[in-house]
């Protein structure tokens, strides 16, 4: 639970340094990526702290590409 607070507490630390000057600039678009990919950060490193078991993306890379890859040798 102390780690989940930190993440908090960093995440929005960044936020408030980050956000001000978009804000005065303008950049409506990129406060929001900024937002959703900071959003996601914090939320998997919470899992994380909380040894909650999160998949690799070469586990979704590997289920996509292994068919295609049996396919292929066997035209060979």
């Amino acid at each position: 639970m102390f780690i989940s607070m930190i993440v908090i507490l960093v995440s929005l630390i960044i936020a408030y340094i980050t956000i001000p000057p978009l804000l005065k600039k303008g950049e409506k678009k990129t406060i929001f990526a900024f937002s959703i990919l900071l959003f996601i950060g914090a939320i998997l490193n919470i899992a994380i702290g909380l040894k909650i078991n999160i998949p690799s993306p070469l586990d979704f890379i590997t289920f996509i590409f292994t068919p295609i890859r049996k396919m292929l040798l066997s035209f060979f």
